[in-house]
């Protein structure tokens, strides 16, 4: 339910405060402030959840906090009031994406690479809810996505309290719970991911905003939206397939690439369908990338610290890296709107792609020149 949600939030929210009359630059700041709650409170519920070994327990307890601190957002009409509701959802949103994957992690055990395959329905489900808010935008007022999200919270909330149990795992050693991410291949992936969601910033924070200035209406901006997440399907039932032919390492390099050419397409086009079509590269930036990630993670991660890796992953990346790009794409829209800001965006997807292809590279000479010897 919760990617259901997310198939309101993302692509209406910010339009929906577009039309409450709130700036590109609070627009920015309000991404920036989820993002960087996300980032503080994911890392903290993560080390809570496997310290005390009660992540099932905390994922409910912030579940039904969210909620009712999202109904607050009924009463909301201004700037300040928004960013103070935005503010204690954060804290207790932050965890749930990254607990929710630990829950499937442990689920599927050692077939790691069929993560795509459950995760897809997270997919289905935003496709779902775009499309179907899109159309009754046509009738009703953008009042209507604040009623949507808060309703959705308050279902997945309840969905939450099925959820089953976890196996709780005893640690084997005594080192500091975040002695493995001084690993200088976890250090490069955090580093990069950051750069990689960074780019995306612009893409969540303003895409909706930027195609109804190019003249879309709000079943084209369905359409965009759904369109990116039906290509991130095709993604998910081949996973399997994709990562066992394929190094995780590649995927995301190659990912890297796609956001490149994709952020490109959005700076150059002032056509509303190229735009559209242009989603069909999300497969790839977020569809391949998102499952790499969390796959690379997990493999990095002792059994003992699989919850607060995918913690720190999820803070790095939609955490740090999305607040960094919210709060810069606020900056460049109000300067230089938002067909200027994808540059930015493809200059650091391509310093991504460029960190992790070098880094992989010399790893690899270094093993070969091993075996060698």
């Amino acid at each position: 339910m919760i990617f259901g949600v997310m198939g309101v939030t993302l692509p209406y929210f910010n339009l929906y405060c577009y039309h409450m009359h709130l700036s590109g630059i609070e627009i920015g700041t309000l991404n920036a402030s989820r993002s960087f709650l996300i980032i503080v409170f994911g890392i903290v519920w993560g080390i809570l959840a496997d310290h005390y070994q009660r992540r099932r327990l905390i994922y409910i307890v912030c579940q039904l906090l969210g909620a009712f601190a999202c109904a607050f957002y009924l009463k909301a009409d201004h700037y300040m009031s928004i960013l103070c509701v935005t503010i204690i959802v954060a804290i207790f949103y932050a965890p749930l994406i990254s607990f929710m994957e630990a829950f499937t992690m442990d689920l599927i055990g050692d077939n790691k690479h069929a993560y795509g395959s459950i995760r897809l329905w997270g997919s289905i489900q935003f496709i779902v809810m775009v499309l179907l808010v899109g159309e009754l935008l046509n009738y009703f007022s953008y009042r209507l996505i604040i009623e949507i999200i808060v309703a959705g919270f308050f279902v997945q909330a309840l969905v939450s309290l099925f959820i089953p149990k976890s196996k709780k795992v005893v640690r084997a050693d005594n080192k500091p719970i975040f002695f493995i991410f001084k690993k200088a291949r976890v250090v490069v992936y955090l580093i990069t991911t950051f750069l990689m969601l960074l780019s995306h910033g612009t893409y969540y924070a303003f895409s909706s905003i930027h195609l109804e200035q190019l003249g879309a209406g709000s079943n084209a901006i369905a359409i965009f939206w759904a369109l990116g997440t039906i290509s991130e399907i095709f993604v998910m039932i081949n996973s399997r397939r994709i990562f066992s032919r394929f190094q995780v390492e590649t995927v995301l390099i190659f990912s890297c690439g796609m956001a490149v050419i994709r952020w490109m397409i959005m700076f150059y086009t002032t056509s509303v369908i190229i735009a559209i079509l242009s989603q069909l590269l999300h497969a790839a930036t977020y569809g391949a990338y998102h499952v790499g990630g969390i796959i690379y993670i997990d493999q990095c991660m002792p059994e003992s610290t699989k919850t607060i890796g995918q913690s720190v992953n999820n803070a790095v990346s939609y955490g740090l890296g999305l607040m960094t790009g919210s709060y810069i794409s606020g900056y460049l829209f109000e300067m230089v709107g938002t067909h200027n800001a994808f540059i930015f965006s493809a200059i650091t997807a391509a310093i991504s792609g460029i960190s992790l292809l070098s880094y992989y590279s010399i790893t690899k000479r270094k093993t070969c020149e091993k075996a060698i010897q």
